[in-house]
């Protein structure tokens, strides 16, 4: 029963389960149980996961990764040469300046990116990380800071695992009027299949804390990417738009940072007994690795991109393709063999019939929807559903991306067209765009909407870049290479939407193309830095549509007649409804249908208080842009212009550390009548924010009935203080404070370290690192005595103790065991090959690489945070014993050692500016 249960619970995460059971009252999960050691001698806790994933298991106890993780060694080369790559790769990052100093309004904490990825180096440097691990989480710590969606840096063994509970949860008001409070997910789903009436227990506490706080804090740290709390807050809930999109919530799912060994919930009922549960691990990679014994050839795979040595003389596991039969399939794919069998049954169906989303979402979605794009489904290209609501006269449009390309977009186009002719044919005179969990996709699709509903308006769609000299060389050489080219060649055609030419965008002061790049760099002075001019897409000029829209070409935008075209709603009766994750071509179509068309705004969800909401607190951003396509573009241009070459990075291909995906925010977008400030920074609250109910968080046609009412008959229901900001008659109100709570700082992955030399460049200590994993006894530890570096005659010695608290790193002096083992060895615990000498083959991964064309938003391809491939879910197993942790908390005062000063030496994690 119980491993049925997480099977079912696994599922219902990735949206393939048809039902989810009830946890009222789950479970507690069984304790690992010990293996015989001369089972796993031979491997490490890392070895131990990725012969499980080879047999086919994607989910394990965190506390097992989390062993894992802080085994694998840190090496200071690699690490520095990465941040020195990363370092001119954020100087292109639009937001920096406005970030360290934000305005009134902004509600999250100011943060100096740059200081504090110096802070970083010098951490580095002064020898302060023993572990990747601790390194990994300084440094995504301050991506996460940084409150953009369009920033993610996707690399080294923090992308293996994401950290999941094992129950999801939902925020809801009993009747929308009072504050929301947390229930299990599974709660709300069970009282709606079965149409209960009894009444369902709320959470109160989590690890004995009130849930609010504890969660509060947990989406500080854990979230990505969102300019408020509130947002923050949704996106550890789960909801029926993210089920059919296939992602987790980062509560139950995508975590990055370690959340701890365990999870208790406790009951607003008390007869409900406090429940008791282990954090989880999901493994994220879906390609085979190859044999990784130990930390170091984990090290070597996920850290440098190395494969080991034995990569291609091991058969291909069954769950990653390999045959099913008597002939194994080697991974370097010698032999004919088709696919196992298995290969697909692990895999599952996207949960979309094709013509709903009805199963999907758990019944949540209509079951008959009125109209349906081509080829509806998470793994298809349809997204688009409509329906047709008589009882309230009004046409509701979903679309929960905008991810469309090629053949897509005329799909699209044709499903929306069908859908406002079926309005119009119905005389339904009001429109609702559910635009929940859209985190963006194709600028072009999201131009294409907002013309469809208000033609005949100019959308303004300007933006900024910072001005820089890199940035200008890159764009100065393109833009005259460029321009060299004789017209209408395939190859000057192929650049007309390249970020890079700028003489086919329009300059918005001269509403002319720019002349050259010296012409649009300006600068423009913000905030103590520098910007370019305002540029505009041309969208009176086909061949820019077809190179920035992938072959597509937005007709409504090339014929002059479209001023002309009725409208058939007026602004204020078109409903715009978000989560507040709204984000990227998201965003860009929310800031053109509501100020500049004038279009209705509601907002759902978000933290359990009153108060306004902003609609779009995702990136605003105008372009998302790779760290693969900015080095590509210098190493082609340095090609074409040789001229330009000693003025561009010399080696961009040695990036220290392998990344899979590194993106960064290129344009900021900004607002038609004042340019002077990003639209990232201005606050910008719906016209209405309505509380999820118990009615409706899993019931769409409730929901969108409840946003009708709000916005045309009663908008009383909108949660206190929300409609003071109203964009229809609302008036002049300062935005409020920042209510922002600071993020905890992430749990280090090592807590001391012995004789570290900082001077040696190969990533080892020059004294051993003491055994994290061996056992000893608390009375082996003690002060030193004065004069002396003997403690007594059992051999231990004074040692420097270098640790880490959440104040700061310090040197203490202590007592030290030499080794319990062999006595006057150092201890040791797993000792990884040295990555100067190592035996494993030094043949750099081969992974598929992101082809991008010069879209304006990445391809459905490139990595998304919190995106999921499906795989088998099993309950997660154990292959190694666990030794117990003895040593001192030297954190705590009461476990400090009497009569030794402590020095601060540094600080964790590196971190600058207010927050």
């Amino acid at each position: 029963m119980l491993l049925q249960y997480f099977i079912v619970l696994w599922s219902t995460c990735c949206s393939l389960a048809l039902a989810r059971p009830s946890v009222r009252s789950p479970r507690q999960l069984p304790r690992r149980q010990e293996a015989p050691v001369d089972e796993v001698e031979h491997l490490s806790v890392c070895g131990v996961i990725i012969d499980e994933v080879n047999q086919g298991f994607n989910a394990f106890y965190a506390i097992d990764v989390y062993d894992c993780l802080i085994s694998v060694p840190f090496h200071q080369a690699p690490a520095l040469r990465f941040i020195e790559y990363y370092n001119t790769t954020m100087q292109f990052q639009s937001t920096l300046a406005h970030l360290k100093s934000p305005p009134p309004g902004y509600q999250q904490p100011a943060f100096d990116f740059m200081g504090g990825l110096e802070e970083l180096k010098r951490n580095v440097t002064a020898g302060y990380f023993t572990r990747q691990y601790d390194f990994e989480v300084a440094l995504q710590y301050l991506v996460y800071a940084l409150n953009d969606a369009h920033v993610d840096l996707y690399a080294g063994i923090l992308s293996v695992f994401s950290f999941a509970s094992p129950v999801s949860l939902v925020s809801a008001s009993i009747d929308g009027k009072e504050t929301p409070k947390v229930y299990f997910a599974d709660d709300i789903l069970n009282r709606q299949e079965n149409n209960l009436e009894t009444p369902i227990s709320a959470v109160s506490h989590i690890n004995d804390e009130p849930v609010a706080e504890y969660l509060a804090r947990f989406a500080s740290l854990q979230s990505v990417g969102m300019l408020e709390p509130h947002a923050d807050w949704n996106e550890l809930m789960d909801s029926p738009v993210q089920d059919i999109q296939g992602i987790f919530s980062i509560f139950a799912g995508a975590s990055t940072f370690f959340p701890g060994e365990t999870i208790t919930f406790s009951f607003e009922d008390p007869s409900m007994e406090k429940v008791e549960l282990h954090w989880l691990a999901v493994y994220n990679i879906a390609e085979f690795t190859g044999p990784l014994e130990t930390p170091g050839d984990f090290y070597n795979f996920f850290v440098l991109g190395l494969l080991p040595a034995s990569y291609y003389n091991v058969s291909l596991p069954k769950v990653f393709g390999g045959s099913s039969g008597t002939e194994d399939v080697t991974a370097d794919g010698a032999t004919d063999d088709a696919p196992a069998d298995g290969a697909a049954e692990d895999g599952a169906s996207d949960g979309a019939s094709g013509s709903s989303w009805y199963e999907a979402s758990f019944h949540a979605f209509p079951e008959n929807p009125d109209v349906v794009q081509d080829d509806l489904g998470l793994y298809e290209g349809g997204i688009l559903t409509g329906y047709f609501y008589e009882d309230m006269s009004t046409g509701v449009l979903s679309t929960p991306h905008f991810n469309q390309y090629g053949l897509e977009v005329e799909s699209f186009a044709q499903s929306l067209a069908k859908f406002i002719t079926g309005a119009k044919e119905r005389k339904l005179s009001h429109i609702i765009i559910d635009l929940q969990k859209n985190v963006g996709g194709s600028t072009g699709v999201a131009l294409l909407l907002f013309r469809e509903f208000f033609p005949g308006v100019d959308p303004f769609a300007g933006s900024q870049r910072r001005s820089h000299e890199l940035g200008n060389t890159l764009g100065s050489a393109t833009t005259r290479y460029w321009q060299s080219l004789t017209a209408n060649t395939e190859e000057r055609l192929e650049l007309v939407a390249n970020e890079w030419v700028i003489a086919t965008r329009i300059n918005d002061e001269t509403g002319n193309d720019f002349t050259s790049w010296e012409e649009y760099e300006g600068p423009r002075r913000q905030a103590d830095d520098d910007f370019s001019l305002v540029e505009r897409y041309d969208l009176k000029n086909p061949s820019f549509h077809t190179a920035a829209f992938d072959g597509c070409l937005l007709d409504r935008y090339l014929n002059d007649d479209d001023e002309n075209t009725r409208v058939m709603w007026k602004p204020e009766n078109v409903v715009i409804l978000t989560d507040g994750t709204c984000s990227s071509a998201c965003a860009l179509f929310l800031e053109l249908a509501k100020n500049q068309a004038g279009a209705r705004t509601v907002v759902v969800g978000g933290a359990p208080k009153a108060g306004p909401m902003q609609a779009a607190s995702g990136s605003r951003g105008a372009r998302v842009y790779t760290g693969s396509l900015l080095d590509d573009e210098m190493s082609w241009i340095g090609e074409k212009d040789e001229a330009v070459q000693p003025l561009l990075p010399p080696d961009r291909n040695d990036t220290g550390i392998f990344i899979d995906h590194v993106s960064f925010n290129l344009r900021d977008q900004l607002r038609k009548d004042d340019t002077s400030m990003p639209l990232q920074f201005r606050y910008d609250p719906a016209d209405c924010r309505l509380y999820f109910t118990l009615d409706n968080v899993y019931n769409m046609t409730a929901l969108w009935h409840d946003v009708f009412r709000a916005a045309f008959e009663d908008p009383s229901i909108c949660v206190e203080g929300s409609t003071e900001y109203a964009s229809q008659g609302g008036r002049d109100k300062p935005p409020p404070d920042s209510s922002a709570v600071a993020a905890p700082t992430p749990r280090p992955g090592v807590t001391f370290t012995v004789d570290h030399d900082p001077s040696t460049d190969n990533g080892l200590p020059a004294g051993e690192v003491l055994a994290k994993h061996s056992p000893r006894s608390p009375d082996t530890w003690g002060p030193c005595p004065a004069g002396t570096s003997t403690c007594s005659s059992d051999g231990r010695r004074c040692r420097t103790i270098r640790y880490t608290c959440d104040e700061g790193v310090f040197d203490e002096t202590a007592c030290a065991p030499s080794c319990q083992v062999q006595p006057g060895k150092p201890c040791i615990a797993f000792k990884a090959d040295n990555i100067e000498n190592s035996s494993q083959s030094s043949t750099k991964l081969k992974r598929a690489a992101v082809a991008q064309k010069n879209h304006m938003t990445p391809r459905p391809s490139d990595h998304v945070k919190g995106s999921k491939a499906p795989a088998k879910n099993r309950i997660p197993k154990t292959g190694y014993k666990r030794p117990k942790h003895n040593e001192p908390n030297l954190c705590s005062g009461r476990t400090q050692f009497p009569g030794v000063g402590r020095k601060k030496v540094g600080v964790w994690p590196p971190r600058t500016g207010s927050s």
